[in-house]
This record gives structure tokens, C-alpha cells and sequence, in this order.
């Protein structure tokens, strides 16, 4: 069974994203223990080159945009969030996110079901 923890942003591990688009911190995920639901906060660098266009089958996104501004495309249609933006995206839709401002774009992540249940499905 999982532990009750808190963390502090300060020291979450920090990994690279692939295609060098920011870092990631890995804040609720599978490594301690929760096999549920996954959370983290991507750090995007300005001007960085974008997500791919993907879906999730089973998975439900939630992002909460913690600082900067960013293009989310869903289904086709291109929005711009900012600082304080909450996000729901249902599983089966697809979407991509870019930071292409001139300043770093930070946002956390939700994700669940995680674990064995997760996907990432290309669209492009």
C-alpha cells in the first residue's frame, strides 16, 4: 500500500523531456508507490519545439498552468493558456502543447488512470 507523503517542488527529481523541450518534475507516479494517478510539473524552455499530437485511450489530462503562457491544440482547435488556466481533457482526445512564447512556461500535469492503464498514442 502506498505512504501519505509531502513533497516539496525543491526536491523532486528533475529529468530532461525529450526533444531538449524543458524538464520535468517528478512530483506522484509509480515511484513511490502510487500505481493511480501521476503528477508533475513541466518546466517548457521558451521558443521550445512542441509536443507531438497524441491522445490517451484511457487516461484523463488535467493541466494547471503554475506560470507563463502556452498554445494547447485539442481536436484541431488551437488555444492559448496562461498562468491560473485549469485544463480538463477527457481521455480519447487529442492534443499537443507548446511553450512558443519568449519566456519559460511552467504547468503541472495530472494524469489517471497511470501505471499499466497509461498511454501515448501518436497522431501526427
Amino acid at each position: 500500500m502506498p505512504e501519505f507523503r509531502i513533497l516539496n517542488l525543491a526536491d523532486a527529481p528533475v529529468t530532461p523531456m525529450k526533444g531538449d523541450r524543458g524538464t520535468q518534475l517528478r512530483l506522484i507516479n509509480s515511484d513511490i508507490g502510487a500505481e493511480k494517478v501521476d503528477v508533475h510539473l513541466n518546466r517548457l524552455n521558451p521558443k521550445e519545439p512542441g509536443g507531438r499530437y497524441h491522445h490517451h485511450t484511457n487516461a484523463d489530462n488535467v493541466y494547471i498552468v503554475k506560470k507563463g503562457q502556452g498554445q494547447l491544440v485539442v481536436e484541431g482547435t488551437t488555444y492559448t493558456i496562461k498562468e491560473d488556466d485549469v485544463i480538463y481533457i477527457p481521455a480519447g482526445q487529442k492534443h499537443s502543447l507548446t511553450n512558443v512564447s519568449d519566456e519559460p512556461f511552467e504547468i503541472f500535469e495530472v494524469y489517471t488512470p497511470a501505471g499499466d492503464q497509461f498511454d501515448f498514442v501518436i497522431d501526427d
